[in-house]
């Protein structure tokens, strides 16, 4: 591994957050340290942040060498080493992850509501509350704001469509109820015991609703419902479809 990172010229490493402030004791004196190395074809090094912040074309931001290449398909990839806390990995294309970096740092407007789709699509049902809820529970006038999160939709590496399409396309199902109770008016006779308690537990009520428009009538960009996107899935939506759950 390179000393130093091209961009900033500090040691390819980024310390690790202490779980405890016993922890924080104990390595008052020794801070431990993980590798933070994107090696490129080049022969350059960055941390992870400062090539994301650095990249703009298919060149090196140091050296200006062409780093891109064709995959199999004739597309675009930037491929690299990285290093990290997970260990290294070779061939690691970067280009998708720094593509999507420089079009949120030139739209920063969208960057909440990309995180929102993320959250979905990894199925953190407590950090899709916290986007949809904190700020309305601070400020009734920014309700309309926290709708739209609801119903934001991006094209990104991964993710087209809404927030329901995304939790369909990564069998998502209990991130898919949580946007039907919030997002829809589906009748609330067709939840089941399970997740009405679970709304409870997560501390929503019935009245957080905010059904218009419905989220299952959203299209993505090639013009498909959630409901025609989980004909093509199949699987578990297979009975969401039977029971016209996905159906406005």
């Amino acid at each position: 591994m390179s000393g130093n990172c091209a961009a900033c010229d500090e040691p390819l490493l980024v310390l690790v957050d202490s779980d405890s402030e016993a922890e924080e004791s104990k390595n008052a004196t020794a801070p431990e340290t993980v590798p933070d190395d994107v090696e490129l074809n080049c022969g350059c090094h960055f941390h992870w942040e400062c090539f994301l912040d650095a990249y703009t074309i298919t060149q090196c931001p140091n050296c200006s060498k062409d780093i891109s290449s064709l995959n199999n398909d004739g597309q675009q990839q930037v491929l690299c080493t990285i290093r990290n806390e997970g260990g290294e990995q070779s061939g690691f294309d970067i280009l998708p992850t720094a593509t999507e970096e420089a079009y949120l740092r030139a739209y920063p407007e969208e960057r909440r509501g990309h995180a929102f789709l993320e959250f979905c699509r990894e199925g953190d049902i407590d950090a899709i509350l916290h986007l949809v809820k904190d700020d309305s529970e601070e400020d009734a006038d920014e309700e309309e704001e926290q709708a739209d999160i609801l119903r934001y939709q991006g094209t990104f590496e991964g993710i087209d469509g809404s927030a329901l399409h995304v939790a369909v396309q990564y069998q998502r199902e209990e991130v898919a109820w949580l946007l039907l109770a919030m997002a829809s008016d589906l009748d609330w006779s067709k939840f089941p015991a399970q997740v009405l308690q679970a709304m409870e537990s997560l501390g929503l009520s019935k009245n957080d609703r905010k059904a218009s428009p419905d989220i299952r009538t959203l299209k993505d960009d090639r013009g498909r419902t959630p409901l025609d996107l989980a004909q093509e899935v199949g699987g578990q939506w297979s009975g969401w479809i039977a029971d016209g759950r996905l159906s406005p």
